[in-house]
């Protein structure tokens, strides 16, 4: 099995504080203008140690300070991925069921949320952060939070409501910021 890196101390693929980001290898996307085309080969990457999770786990906690977790790619729901994928959230969950995960995905929101596939199924029960839809070079805009393209969104689960598209209020936190 193969990754294509983890950052302990990443202040970029989160809305607020420190993640520890895991990035996968392989993606079926591959997006025109992609920024981690790199990560599109199943046979790039680097040999996933045998104590990933551990070193996530560790990792979430260092030096005394609480971060976030996030998963990228590649693509985390591509079938070569989601196995690993589940098996890390079930390791970050047992030991820090508070924390915000984040996953950004290539997939629509809409389709993953009637999948049949009990894998995807699982991970988005323990994420609390989705980002869905292809980049698209046509709509790039590197000045909205979590995206790098217009058409992506973001959804947040309330263990109440479900999915709730979120948007447009990431959207009005970036233009406040700009003023």
């Amino acid at each position: 099995m193969r990754y294509a890196g983890l950052k302990l101390n990443d202040a970029t693929n989160c809305d607020q504080g420190i993640v520890v980001s895991f990035w996968v290898q392989g993606c079926p996307h591959k997006c025109a203008g992609c920024h981690n085309p790199e990560t599109w080969s199943t046979e790039g990457g680097k040999e996933l140690p045998a104590n990933i999770k551990e070193q996530i786990i560790k990792a979430i906690s260092a030096n005394g300070v609480q971060r976030n977790f996030s998963v990228l790619g590649g693509e985390p729901l591509f079938n070569g991925n989601s196995k690993l994928v589940l098996e890390i959230l079930n390791s970050v969950r047992a030991s820090y069921p508070k924390i915000r995960i984040f996953l950004w995905t290539g997939y629509l929101a809409e389709d993953l949320f009637n999948t049949t596939d009990t894998v995807v199924q699982s991970i988005l029960e323990k994420v609390d952060v989705l980002i869905d839809g292809p980049f698209q070079q046509e709509k790039k805009d590197l000045t909205i939070p979590l995206r790098g393209s217009k058409n992506q969104r973001v959804w947040e689960r309330d263990p109440a409501a479900g999915w709730i598209d979120k948007t447009e209020e990431y959207d009005k936190v970036a233009f406040s910021k700009k003023l």
